[in-house]
């Protein structure tokens, strides 16, 4: 089976267009994708309690749109993403504000499946609160959690209001990023 993202246009067709496009294509094309693509599946795991997968799959996404409009990886890409495009106006809706937790604990899912932070956080799909802090643990509802970042990808959601947020040399150096990244590999 053919990767569907890569459907209608072969390697060499989507560099040129990204090469010669404005900023705006490079940046659409990579949105639209994860949009498309991506998001279908992360979907599905708050409504099928798939947990790992949903903290595995927002995360993915948010480190590589981090990369490209901030140059920015790890921990801090990922907090800026976060209150740039999916931080809500309640604390329990800011997520960025538990960042570098969350970005802990993907890290634990992504590499080593164990380790001790797992005795800090607990999964409510039942509380109302995006996240709260319970004794010595975090609290996370990743329904919510889903449904914030789900969000930034809606049509009003706040993922295509890049061009108000970044100048056209900020959009000119994500274009560069995209097309970087996607030759190297």
């Amino acid at each position: 089976m053919r990767n569907r993202a890569h459907r209608g246009e072969t390697k060499e067709q989507r560099l040129k267009r990204l090469q010669e496009g404005a900023p705006l294509e490079a940046i659409g094309t990579l949105l639209n994708s994860i949009s498309n693509y991506f998001n279908n599946e992360i979907r599905l795991t708050s409504a099928n309690f798939q947990s790992s997968l949903l903290f595995l799959g927002i995360h993915a996404s948010a480190l590589t749109i981090a990369e490209v409009f901030f140059g920015t990886k790890g921990p801090e890409g990922y907090r800026r993403f976060l209150q740039t495009f999916v931080d809500g106006p309640t604390t329990d809706t800011q997520f960025s504000l538990i960042a570098e937790f969350i970005h802990d604990w993907r890290n634990v899912l992504a590499h080593q499946w164990i380790g001790s932070i797992g005795h800090r956080i607990q999964y409510d799909y039942d509380m109302e609160l995006g996240w709260e802090k319970r004794e010595d643990a975090i609290a996370i509802n990743p329904r919510i959690y889903c449904e914030k970042y789900l969000g930034a990808f809606s049509a009003n959601g706040r993922i295509w209001d890049y061009r108000k947020i970044f100048s056209e040399s900020e959009l000119q150096q994500a274009k560069q990023r995209i097309i970087y990244k996607y030759r190297a590999k």
